[in-house]
């Protein structure tokens, strides 16, 4: 009665194998049946691995999952190239400020006249025709209105 042969002895031809000695084939067989066998594990552990790794390269980024959960180190800012220019306005920007009021809309008034100036040390004296203005706008405290209704 002869046996049906696995996969991996096809390679072996049917008169090579008529002639092999009954130990050898058994052991030829059960090796085969061994390597079968870990074939079937390393598929399943490939696939535990791929399931494995999708699980740990989910982020906030590619996932639904919350920035909490993110990796330490994750997504840390890259800084950024200084562009060399100095912070503010640059040269040739137009300002934005807000408009004074007109005097006659100001309640106080108050003229400020320094005894010296503050470039060279000269004593002042005279009026400047266009003075530096500065205004500030004060917001009233709100009181409410009580209404009492018996």
């Amino acid at each position: 009665m002869e046996q049906e042969r696995p996969s991996y002895l096809e390679q072996v031809s049917q008169e090579d194998w008529e002639k092999t000695p009954a130990s050898v084939k058994k052991l030829v067989e059960s090796m085969v049946g061994g390597i079968e066998k870990l074939e079937r594990q390393v598929t399943e552990l490939l696939e535990v691995q791929q399931h494995l790794s999708e699980k740990v390269n989910k982020t906030s980024l590619n996932s639904s999952s919350p920035p909490s959960s993110d990796p330490p180190g994750f997504g840390e800012k890259l800084q950024k190239k200084k562009s060399g220019k100095k912070r503010g306005g640059q040269p040739g920007h137009e300002g934005k400020s807000r408009d004074l009021y007109p005097v006659e809309k100001c309640s106080e008034s108050y003229d400020h006249h320094p005894p010296t100036c503050a470039c060279c040390g000269e004593t002042l004296s005279g009026e400047d025709a266009d003075p530096y203005r500065h205004q500030i706008v004060e917001i009233p405290p709100i009181e409410p209105i009580v209404i009492e209704h018996r």
